[in-house]
């Protein structure tokens, strides 16, 4: 009996595609008179940016709204807010790949 073992391409092989499947998007969400913000994370950066415009857009809105979110890390967690006690949103990337890599919140000079 001859087996052939074939390559298993949904596995990554590098250390880079790892990091890439690792990588957490991270919406930071600070409300007014409250000193601790809420997170919700996202695994794709394209969804962590349209929450973002949307919870911008929110908080341009003349009128309150009652905004559902959940975390892709954890389903069951769940949050809902009123759009005018947003104060800022910020998003970031974390990584849990082989490097640690870790981009900090907020603006910084070391890119």
């Amino acid at each position: 009996m001859v087996s052939s073992t074939a390559p298993n391409h949904s596995l990554p092989n590098t250390l880079a595609q790892q990091a890439l499947i690792d990588s957490v998007f991270t919406v930071e969400i600070s409300l007014k008179r409250n000193p601790l913000p809420l997170t919700v994370q996202r695994r794709e950066q394209a969804d962590a940016e349209a929450l973002l415009q949307s919870l911008g857009g929110a908080m341009a809105s003349q009128r309150s709204q009652l905004l559902r979110l959940n975390c892709d890390a954890s389903s069951e967690r769940k949050v809902l807010l009123l759009s005018d006690e947003i104060a800022s949103v910020q998003m970031y990337e974390r990584s849990s790949g082989g490097s640690g890599r870790t981009r900090r919140p907020g603006f910084s000079l070391d890119a």
